[in-house]
């Protein structure tokens, strides 16, 4: 299957390196998933639109130093190669929520993180999965997830985004964002 990432990218590391397509900055704890005591999380999306859309969604207007990181290096868009039977526990399944103890969906996608944190740590203690998906936050047919171990991901495409990029200027569109010179 193939999963997609946003990041700020550094053509000159190697991939675990900062800026690199494997590279897993340490959590801040601030996260959806995040649990720093326990794993490091990379954040992952199903589609390009997804990844793209949760790292600028919250922003109104897209602007070319909005593809730029606060170190100057350019947003990319990487593109992964990743097991079909990646074991990814589905919080899109009424069955798995009521696993672990969610009985309201809303407690999956809500801001308020230590409750997300917490069935968070609860699925990586049972020992059995990679990370968790979820559905995004501005699109629910937008599948995205968290891994605390992406040791199977393999980078097949790494793509620098602007506000003229093709993936950029449809999730803009699907996201109702506007995008500005």
């Amino acid at each position: 299957m193939k999963l997609y990432r946003v990041f700020p990218y550094d053509t000159g590391v190697a991939p675990t390196d900062k800026g690199g397509a494997l590279f897993i900055p340490e959590a801040s704890g601030l996260g959806r998933i995040d649990n720093p005591d326990l794993y490091s999380v990379l954040y992952i999306a199903s589609t390009p639109y997804a990844a793209i859309a949760e790292s600028f969604g919250r922003l109104a207007v897209w602007r070319p130093s909005t593809f730029i990181h606060g170190s100057g290096l350019p947003y990319a868009v990487a593109t992964y190669e990743a097991p079909d039977d990646l074991s990814i526990f589905d919080l899109d399944e009424i069955d798995a929520l009521r696993s672990i103890g969610i009985m309201r969906p809303t407690d999956v996608i809500t801001r308020d993180r230590a409750k997300t944190q917490a069935w968070a740590r609860t699925v990586f203690a049972m020992e059995k999965f990679v990370g968790a998906l979820w559905w995004s936050y501005y699109d629910p047919d937008w599948p995205v997830m968290g891994l605390w171990d992406s040791s199977s991901l393999t980078p097949i495409v790494v793509d620098a985004i602007t506000t003229t990029h093709a993936l950029v200027q449809e999730t803009a569109t699907a996201i109702v964002r506007q995008i500005t010179p």
